[in-house]
């Protein structure tokens, strides 16, 4: 079984002491512990598979009140979500007769252990087992087994305790005292379930939500049943907006009941690292070009991952390279060259150091597998002042790129990457974009629809002429504030130039190679949100990705590292995939389009300014959502709205029992289009149709585009902006795609013949700082010009260095 995690930053804490080799947090002198962090957890039910009653004297944790669940994976019949009433208290742990059932697995490695997690379970297990061994579950394809618990069974095995892993569990059961169960993909045998029933030790259960279907809440369900439990596992996800740490998926609570002695503050996990910090530590070795060990003064070892960036991997660790990462690099055997020689790098600025260890606001303090996220820096000069960045050396030197999250100093990193690979720097040396691979880019004939949604407007249903894909008429709609018979899936606002794209089409969760159970490579997503950015925007340029507003890490949010197989696509069709964090930090004006997908994180004023700016000048904007927690869908209308566009993502779930992918109602696939509009053919084979423009006044009739593919020729607008909806009279004249300029290179200089896109006659890519005709005309944030001569001084990539 596998989850998204969300990683919450672990602040400072009291002295620590040492218990099994690690430093620990001591006690506070409150008596009890705060709070407890559950991180995608489902909820419990009583035996029979209802709501728990508010007074069952089996809850030990409740949410809080402001909390509720949902059905997060869309599975209908016996797989279907038990809604609880907005008034019923929703429980998160119960325990009874020895049995403790937890509806999330709340001390893995990336568990937030400043928040009393560890104290908790370990109070547990002093309750219902006491000491001696306790056997962890490892046999029935548990995603979070013994090896993604380390911390908590290292803090366990200091307390008294013997944890260890088991791969066969009806073997070694006679011999134990407990045994711990996480989420098990494979179901018990009926052996294993008669044995466990006629233990008398203690027994922890750990489920999880059910996003994603990543759950296995039948199977678990089976061995509460056999262990005589009066609780079941609810197959839903539990979210709170109100409190929660970071994101609503992630809530924490207070509600214990007293009646338990689980509460009780002690000497608990830590790791004794304030993130607000800056700390001078030792580099003891160096793993290869993006991770280090160090020694804290107390003597104390970490690991520290180099956060912001990613260096290519040696030869050894092939296995977890993936070449579509890097731009215009398909040599498996290059980058592991590369990778030999970025840990050269690293080794020769860092090994044997003295390095400035830091923390970054917007990154957890701790990453996969449990290692710190820090920037360091060194004296690269030998005059003692540690004050070289390596993150920055290392990405200018081409030794590695930048990592797409949500760090605060990714875009300045950005800036430097492209320098180094307009120039061929180390591992760019033998990027060539212009001669990647094209991928995918065939007929659109089908789309799967991850965690969908409809499409709606600020008034209610969209009309049938703005909506160019539906789900298939076996789908069903659950749920929202709009109801449809046909369930749009995509919706269009040609005259504000947005998008409203209602399921994940790009994510990389969803390839064959990335563990998915099916072959997605034929379906036509890519080549879809091509079409469809392509023929809302007026200006070249690369894919933009905003990654700055909490993507990383939350439900359907995609952050570039989602999204290396569609980098891998555009290269193919002469285009670039970016990321923005910061809007006015002028990666944008690299951009034709700006994917926005399910923010976390409200747009600001000035991030709205600067989105409608872009619109202004001819950029588009692709909304990218899905079934959204409620928050999520707010941020993301905002934005729909502040561009005047009607459009916006409704509060419901698609899913189809009939038409699917993988078996899973979740993942509709549909071929129900709408082929007057011109999205479903290669990228790049479309022409733009032309239609009479309707009138630009507050009436029915608004201005068409007259210019764009997406409605075949028949112009479609919206009475201006924030107006009416409208039609032009648009005739289907629209035919292959336009030519070129006189050299016919992509991306463009400023062509002579006027042709789209233009050729590169006077200048190269970027473009030049010319004084002819601009992207843009009299723009008041310096954008270059099309024209002139350009190198990379002149260029856009140059200007944005300064």
């Amino acid at each position: 079984m596998q989850r998204r995690t969300f990683l919450g930053a672990v602040g400072a804490s009291a002295g620590a002491f040492a218990v099994a080799g690690r430093p620990v947090r001591a006690a506070t002198d409150s008596g009890r512990i705060e709070q407890l962090v559950f991180d995608s957890t489902a909820s419990l039910l009583n035996a029979d598979g209802d709501p728990v009653a508010a007074d069952a004297g089996y809850v030990a944790v409740r949410a809080e009140s402001t909390a509720s669940n949902t059905n997060a994976d869309g599975n209908g019949g016996a797989e279907a979500a038990v809604s609880y009433p907005a008034d019923r208290p929703i429980p998160l742990v119960a325990a009874a007769d020895g049995v403790v059932g937890f509806g999330a697995p709340i001390v893995s490695d990336d568990a937030e252990f400043n928040a009393g997690n560890e104290e908790f379970v370990l109070s547990v297990l002093d309750d219902v087992v006491g000491s001696g061994t306790v056997l962890w579950d490892d046999s029935h394809g548990q995603y979070y087994n013994s090896g993604r618990h380390s911390e908590f069974i290292d803090y366990a095995n200091g307390n008294g305790y013997d944890v260890a892993g088991t791969d066969d569990l009806l073997a070694d059961l006679p011999d134990a005292d407990g045994v711990v169960v996480t989420s098990a993909s494979e179901s018990f045998t009926a052996a294993e379930l008669d044995a466990l029933s006629s233990f008398d030790g203690g027994v922890l259960l750990f489920t999880q939500s059910d996003y994603s279907d990543y759950d296995a809440t039948a199977n678990m369900n089976e061995v509460a049943a056999a262990l005589g439990a009066p609780f079941r596992f609810n197959d839903d996800q539990v979210v709170d907006d109100a409190n929660n740490a970071g994101v609503p998926f992630v809530p924490v609570t207070d509600r214990f009941d007293p009646d338990f002695d689980y509460f009780a503050d002690r000497p608990g996990l830590d790791f004794e690292i304030d993130p607000s910090k800056t700390y001078t530590v030792d580099v003891v070795s160096v793993t290869d070009g993006d991770t280090v060990d160090v020694r804290f003064p107390s003597g104390y070892e970490d690991t520290v991952r180099l956060v912001g960036i990613d260096s290519p991997e040696v030869p050894a660790a092939r296995d977890a390279e993936l070449a579509e990462e890097w731009e215009g690099v398909e040599s498996y055997d290059y980058l592991g060259q590369q990778g030999t020689a970025s840990s050269a790098f690293a080794t020769q600025a860092l090994g044997g150091a003295t390095v400035d260890l830091t923390f970054d606001p917007n990154e957890p303090l701790r990453g996969d597998y449990g290692r710190l996220l820090g920037y360091v820096a060194y004296d690269a000069d030998g005059d003692g002042g540690r004050d070289t960045d390596y993150a920055t050396r290392a990405v200018s030197a081409g030794r590695a790129r930048v990592y797409d999250s949500g760090a605060s100093r990714h875009d300045d990193l950005l800036k430097r990457e492209l320098r180094a690979r307009f120039e061929g720097r180390g591992v760019w040396a033998q990027s060539d974009p212009e001669a990647s691979s094209e991928i995918r880019n065939g007929p659109v004939d089908e789309l799967f629809a991850p965690e969908a949604a409809t499409v709606a407007t600020a008034d209610g249903r969209i009309d049938d002429e703005r909506v160019p894909v539906y789900a298939e008429s076996s789908a069903e709609q659950r749920g929202g504030s709009v109801r449809y018979d046909d369930l749009p899936l995509v919706g269009v606002d040609a005259d504000s130039r947005v998008a409203m794209v209602a399921t994940p089409l790009l994510d990389d969760d969803y390839e064959q190679s990335q563990g998915f159970p099916a072959d997605t490579s034929g379906y036509g997503n890519f080549a879809f949100v091509t079409n469809l950015l392509d023929a809302l925007s007026m200006r070249p340029g690369a894919v933009v990705n905003d990654g700055g507003h909490g993507q990383s890490g939350v439900p359907l949010g995609l952050d570039g590292e989602d999204l290396p197989f569609y980098m891998r696509y555009l290269e193919g069709v002469d285009t670039g995939l970016e990321q923005v964090n910061d809007l006015g930090s002028g990666i944008l004006r690299l951009g034709k389009a700006l994917l926005v997908t399910a923010p976390a994180e409200p747009f600001t004023d000035d991030d709205l300014d600067r989105v409608r700016s872009f619109v202004r000048r001819g950029g588009a904007v692709i909304l990218v959502g899905g079934a959204l927690p409620a928050a999520q869908r707010r941020h993301l209308n905002d934005v729909a709205a502040a561009l005047c566009s009607d459009l916006r993502l409704n509060d419901d779930r698609v899913v189809d029992p009939a038409s699917n992918l993988a078996g899973r109602e979740t993942i509709p696939v549909t071929s129900n289009f709408d082929d007057d509009y011109r999205l479903f053919s290669p990228a790049g084979g479309h022409g733009r149709g032309s239609g009479d423009d309707g009138e630009d006044d507050d009436s029915e009739n608004g201005r068409g585009r007259s210019d764009s593919p997406l409605s075949g020729g028949r112009g479609y607008g919206r009475g201006g902006v924030c107006r009416a909806d409208g039609h032009g009279n648009g005739s289907e004249n629209g035919g292959g795609k336009p030519g070129r300029g006189n050299d016919g290179d992509w991306p463009p200089g400023n062509g002579s013949d006027g042709d789209w896109p233009p050729g590169r006659d006077d200048g190269d890519w970027p473009p030049g700082n010319g004084t002819g005709s601009g992207w843009f005309d009299n723009e008041s944030d310096g954008q270059s010009g099309r024209g002139g001569d350009s190198d990379d001084e002149s260029s856009l990539v140059g200007g944005l260095l300064g």
